[in-house]
């Protein structure tokens, strides 16, 4: 990857490819946009600072996601530690928690979604497919359908409501759900 050779220009293509979907799943989490902002250029200042360690990574798109996780979760440590006047902040969760349980989990979550998305109507599972898959609008795929974009986009609510429940029945990684569907989303 040409970003681990110091790359500007495919640093910005990851940024922009990659910034929208950590921002919500920070949203998600902290509830407040300055602070998701503020987490998703956290974010994006570590993926620099350890762009040599990419070449390594089998699983970007897994290894990401870990690194946004983590972000997450040490600033809202540090953000109770501020609530409790500790004094200092100090990292409680290890910068680099890229270990194999974790990357196991990502997998086994993301399989949980597609046997969620294999328990979809057809056309339910049609249109989730050409949103996720090919990444087409809701006019697109109405257009391709020759339906009205207000049932692709029913059909779209009902689909990510029955993967979020049936992924939540089935064990999986809340966060990680979040993740892998926040391009669906927006």
């Amino acid at each position: 990857m040409r970003t681990a050779e110091g790359d500007e220009l495919a640093y910005r293509q990851v940024f922009d490819r990659y910034w929208n979907k950590i921002y919500q799943v920070a949203l998600g989490f902290l509830k407040d946009p300055d602070q998701a902002n503020e987490v998703v250029q956290l974010v994006f200042i570590r993926l620099w600072e350890k762009r040599a360690k990419i070449v390594q990574v089998e699983d970007f798109d897994a290894w990401l996601f870990i690194m946004a996780r983590n972000t997450i979760l040490n600033f809202l440590q540090q953000k109770a530690r501020s609530l409790d006047n500790a004094g200092f902040s100090q990292d409680v969760v290890p910068d680099d928690l890229l270990t194999p349980s974790a990357l196991l989990e990502y997998k086994e979550t993301l399989s949980i979604i597609q046997e969620a998305i294999q328990t979809l109507p057809p056309q339910q599972a049609r249109i989730f497919q050409l949103s996720r898959n090919r990444g087409l609008t809701y006019a697109e795929i109405a257009v391709e359908l020759n339906i009205a974009p207000a049932t692709v986009k029913s059909h779209i609510i009902r689909a990510l409501n029955t993967v979020r429940e049936y992924v939540r029945k089935h064990g999986g990684n809340s966060m990680v759900v979040v993740w892998a569907l926040a391009e669906i989303i927006f």
